[in-house]
């Protein structure tokens, strides 16, 4: 039987807490750039929970992405 992902979020509480408190900062008109770099820590998930939010209070949300092949710079 192959199990599906849990959707309850778990073990990012102090993180969300803090890209919560950016996130009521930059809507107040103070933004801030966050970074995150350990590979595999949640980080999609974790910006698309902040994204719905964000969203839910009003605010405008954008994506991008990194071009990701051979030679890339970092970041």
């Amino acid at each position: 039987m192959v199990r599906e992902p849990s959707r309850v979020f778990v073990g990012r509480q102090a993180e969300m807490e803090t890209l919560i408190a950016a996130l009521d900062s930059a809507l107040s008109g103070r933004g801030q750039l966050m970074m995150a770099e350990e590979l595999g820590i949640g980080k999609t998930r974790t910006a698309r929970k902040l994204a719905r939010h964000a969203q839910e209070r009003g605010a405008e949300v954008l994506w991008g992405w990194c071009y990701e092949d051979e030679g890339a710079p970092s970041y």
